[in-house]
């Protein structure tokens, strides 16, 4: 697979890294992961502390390096003074950031075919091969617990305490583990390791849409779009299921007034056969070398549409 936009494995240039900020926004966009509403970011290849993102804009619209904002990590503030308007969420990323340090790129979206696992009760698993990366257990994260004294309850990430929060989903702390880390970093010298790698791509936000991570854009965009269709997936096949084979009543029913059963219970019939964990790790791991190619045909789909613009500089010789 080509590195492309890969910070952490080649050298590459902010020109380069823009454009390809700018033409992720506009798949994501083209493939119904994002509206008028959410985000991707990326890493600085030149300073892990910062990471780059589009200003206050629908990501369709976006198209030049003077609407794309470097933020720091550490508190998610501008770089630079006097830096159009920025999104809200940001602390999604900056956060995100800041707890794994082997991650580059992260997506926010609201996307609806995605929304009914955040509230439905119903867990998001891998269906398909090509979301392997969902793997057998999704996380909801839900805001409400983390609301500050005062803040408003509109279940957005406003600030970094709850912006921490969301990314401790993506890697939930064992106590364990926990006072492993306290009893490491108490010792002459010594520092608590940090949590390199999350153990989920992707976290639900409960009433909200879901964020992914991933190690590169490429890798980011895929994922968004493969959430989206693994969504579609898992809730076509359950309503199939549910109108092909119903529910049976089992053990002794007894029915009250009314209609209503005393004893007994609902059985749904099929089975609804998801990926086992070896196989869902297995399939990411075959599939996630072959990104280049839907990469590069996400790149003309949206190259050849005339509501997406690129103005960074090298995209004329495309």
């Amino acid at each position: 697979m080509s590195t492309g936009y890969f910070p952490k494995r080649e050298k590459i240039g902010l020109e380069d890294l823009f454009k390809g900020l700018v033409t992720a926004s506009h798949i994501l966009h083209n493939n119904g992961v994002l509206d008028a509403y959410g985000h991707i970011s990326v890493r600085s290849p030149d300073n892990p502390a910062s990471f780059y993102i589009p200003c206050n804009i629908s990501p369709a619209l976006v198209s030049s390096p003077d609407e794309i904002i470097e933020y720091n990590v550490e508190d998610a503030s501008p770089v630079e003074k006097n830096v159009p308007q920025g999104y809200l969420e940001r602390f999604i990323h900056s956060e995100i950031y800041k707890r794994f340090p082997t991650v580059n790129s992260v997506v926010h979206s609201h996307c609806s075919d995605v929304l009914p696992y955040g509230v439905s009760g119903v867990p998001l698993r891998a269906t398909v091969h090509m979301a392997g990366f969902l793997g057998s257990n999704v996380p909801v994260w839900d805001i409400s617990s983390h609301y500050s004294s005062g803040s408003k309850h509109d279940l957005l990430v406003r600030d970094t305490s709850v912006g921490a929060s969301l990314s401790a989903t993506f890697k939930p702390a064992t106590s364990a583990g926990f006072i492993y880390s306290k009893m490491r970093s108490a010792l002459p010298g010594a520092a608590a390791e940090p949590d390199h790698e999350p153990d989920h791509y992707v976290v639900l936000m409960q009433g909200h849409g879901f964020t992914t991570v991933a190690h590169s854009i490429e890798e980011a965009v895929c994922q968004a779009i493969y959430t989206k269709e693994a969504a579609k997936t898992q809730t076509t096949a359950l309503t199939l299921r549910n109108a092909y084979f119903g529910i049976s009543v089992e053990g002794k029913v007894d029915v009250e007034g009314g209609g209503k059963i005393k004893s007994g219970k609902l059985k749904m019939e099929g089975e609804l056969k998801y990926l086992s964990d070896k196989e869902a790790a297995e399939a990411w791991g075959s599939m996630k070398e072959t990104v280049s190619r839907p990469w590069a045909l996400w790149c003309r789909e949206v190259d050849v549409n005339p509501l997406y613009k690129n103005d960074c500089p090298g995209c004329e010789d495309d």
